[in-house]
């Protein structure tokens, strides 16, 4: 390994050698997505185009997003899996994050009605061309309940510039992990192919938590005088074995240990997207989005309380046209999106004692929504400009429950859920303004609200007994920010504040779901880059957020939270990046990564004087390319840091908790060929 490192290092010395001219393409086609046509005046916005992307290629996709202000992830599996089961949290969101930060691709959801995790690995990072993303819940109006946090919206849009190209990249690295894949590009006139495959394997730097993943994508583009077609299929793959948690004498004396030999977590996946933008006139485009997702989950987790093992089944379908018009509104200058969102989920999960016994409980759901919205930006002068939005959505819900009492883990306590059905509307606002000071400095605010309507998760874990019922959680947004631009240096400060009512959350002490009355969070976000010199850049991403629960009572279950702090949020976060162009096709990226304590999950009372410590944590990562090879190399965690993000604490027991251990240093050296 370390001599395959050398070589690599003296190819990057002598790589001045080999420079080459490189031609940047034009871009042709616009990409099918909604918010690449729908300004949110007012808002927070990152966009992170494919340059960015190329510069953190060895990067997972979850830890590319997290490096921007107020986002935070957490993957207790470790980096090494690929993002396989990992949470991002924008601004607080803490234990609830997974269903309170709305994930996209191509504008359609990826968020499944149970608190299922996002399939990160199953997106190729080779496939992205941009990621937009939006703070707080600004992106309510467009993409509907769950963007309480924010919205991520994940574009894939082929290349359309190359009449031919294809990419094979082999990688290895730490924990036994190795990768292959592989891009097919083809270009036949009017039709355009995009073909995308990887598989990854490794042992994880756990024991027992070995992953295997497969993926394969599929992108054909047909481009018309009048109307684009755009359709993908996606075929994912994924085996892992799972390690159990680390007491907090174990942290310290076995930390990659493991109990649970047997536990996993296996699931396929397909998807399958249809995308088609007619131009109806010069300033005016239909836009009509459409997708199916299946994925079947199989897991055993004899860690977790009896029934250990699930098998679940679900199935969604969206539909979302839309409209897209540019005219003068009263003679000022006017964009606006309309458009209506239709989606169906179905569910139907067996949870039982192992693979062959009978289920304890078999539960078969489903949810329908049903939403129109409209979001409008409209240029009043050449410094101010007006965003106002709104959504109605109506959601549809029914579940079920069998209970066997003939089952092997039936213990007499178990009681059958009652049938539930639930039929509720809801509405989202938005209004937020952009003014251009001057040339230097722009200023922009906004209010708004959000909500998330209880998912299947929710309600089978939920308070009352054999109900389902939850009240659905909602919350009202102020932002207010600057950008401040100069020759060499930009930066962008902002300020937001969120109140949250009946937030749906854990309470550990009752052991159930239930609303939480009321919380506030807020904070200051700042993001500034120094232009050092031409091949010199430093990068710097700090946030401060606060979280804590407001009210007192919270009913017949739940302790008093009144001024605690929300588990799983990290009071400060500073992330430094320099970025170091040596040489024409070279580029250095070094980054240094804080981040503050922070309470665990289930210690909402704030009884343990023990949280989940500090740490701070440095990454490099090399790239260069020459004639058609490409190389990278990745060290993760340089100083082999040992340190935790995620931990369960004891709510009745002091000093006591259960944590799941990151890597320690990791390597990754990467070799592509293009032809």
């Amino acid at each position: 390994m370390f001599k395959i490192i050398i070589i690599f290092l003296y190819i990057i010395l002598t790589k001045n050698l080999f420079a080459l001219e490189v031609t940047i393409p034009i871009k042709i086609y616009d990409t099918l997505t909604k918010t690449k046509h729908t300004s949110i005046p007012g808002s927070s916005y990152i966009n992170i185009d494919k340059e960015e992307l190329n510069k953190n290629n060895n990067k997972t996709l979850h830890a590319i997003i997290e490096k921007n202000t107020g986002i935070k992830s957490r993957s207790i599996y470790g980096n090494n899996s690929s993002g396989s089961k990992t949470t991002i949290d924008i601004r607080g969101m803490g234990a609830q994050a997974k269903s309170n930060v709305l994930i996209l691709i191509n504008g359609q959801k990826l968020n499944n009605i149970d608190m299922s995790e996002i399939d990160f690995p199953s997106i190729p990072l080779e496939s992205i061309d941009g990621i937009e993303i939006y703070k707080g819940n600004a992106a309510s109006v467009v993409y509907g309940d769950g963007a309480i946090g924010g919205a991520i919206n994940i574009i894939t849009d082929p290349d359309l510039d190359f009449k031919k190209n294809n990419k094979l990249t082999i990688a290895t690295g730490s924990f036994s992990k190795n990768e292959l894949s592989w891009n097919s590009y083809q270009n036949y006139k009017k039709i355009f192919l995009n073909t995308y495959f990887n598989h990854t394997q490794t042992d994880g730097y756990r024991d027992e938590n070995d992953q295997l993943q497969n993926n394969i994508t599929s992108e054909i583009v047909y481009t018309g005088s009048i109307t684009d077609h755009f359709f993908t299929f996606n075929f994912s793959e994924q085996k892992m074995s799972t390690p159990s948690d680390r007491s907090q004498d174990q942290l310290f004396s076995d930390r990659r240990g493991s109990d649970t030999p047997d536990d996993f977590i296996n699931s396929d996946g397909l998807a399958v997207f249809y995308g088609s933008d007619y131009n109806l006139s010069e300033n005016t485009n239909l836009i009509l989005n459409s997708s199916f997702r299946h994925k079947q989950s199989f897991s055993d987790l004899q860690s977790t309380s009896y029934p250990s093992y699930n098998d679940t089944a679900l199935v969604n379908y969206q539909l979302t046209p839309r409209i897209n018009f540019d005219r003068d509104l009263f003679g000022y200058a006017s964009n606006t999106v309309t458009g209506v969102d239709l989606q169906y989920a179905d569910y139907k999960s067996y949870r039982k004692e192992n693979e062959t016994a009978i289920p304890l409980h078999v539960y078969d759901a489903w949810q329908a929504s049903q939403s129109v919205y409209s979001q409008n930006s409209t240029k009043i002068n050449n410094k101010f400009t007006l965003g106002i939005g709104f959504r109605v959505q109506r959601n549809i819900t029914g579940i079920g429950d069998v209970l066997e009492t003939n089952a092997p883990d039936y213990s007499g306590w178990q009681t059958q859920h009652l049938k539930f059905s639930d039929q509720e509307i809801n509405y989202a606002l938005n209004l937020g303004a952009n003014y251009q000071l001057n040339n230097k400095m722009n200023i922009y605010g906004r209010i708004g609200n959000g909500f998330r309507y209880p998912n299947i998760d929710d309600r089978i874990g939920g308070s009352g007994d054999t109900s389902f019922e939850l009240d659905t959680q909602k919350t009202n947004d102020f932002e207010i920010g600057t950008n401040l631009k100069y020759e060499k240096f930009y930066t962008n400060i902002s300020y937001y504040l969120i109140e949250g009512k009946n937030e749906l959350a854990y309470d550990s002490d009752s052991f159930e779901n239930m609303n939480i009355n009321s919380t506030r969070r807020h904070g200051v976000e700042i993001n500034s880059n120094f232009k050092l010199s031409k091949k010199l850049e430093y990068k710097n991403y700090f946030t401060y957020a606060k979280a804590k629960y407001t009210d007192g009572d919270q009913g017949t279950y739940a302790t008093n939270f009144r001024d605690r702090d929300v588990p799983l949020v990290p009071q400060f976060s500073l992330d430094n990046i320099i970025e170091w162009n040596i040489f024409e096709n070279t580029n250095l990226n070094f980054t240094v990564k804080f981040q503050d304590d922070m309470r665990m999950e289930s210690d909402d009372e704030n009884f343990q004087d023990t949280k989940i410590p500090s740490y701070t944590v440095s990454d490099i990562d090399l790239k260069t390319s020459f004639s058609n090879f490409l190389f990278s190399l990745s060290i993760n965690n340089i100083f082999d840091e040992k340190y935790h993000n995620y931990a369960v604490a004891s709510s009745s027991t002091m000093g006591t908790y259960n944590a799941y251990p990151e890597p320690q240093r990791e390597i990754l050296l990467s070799i592509g060929y293009k032809f």
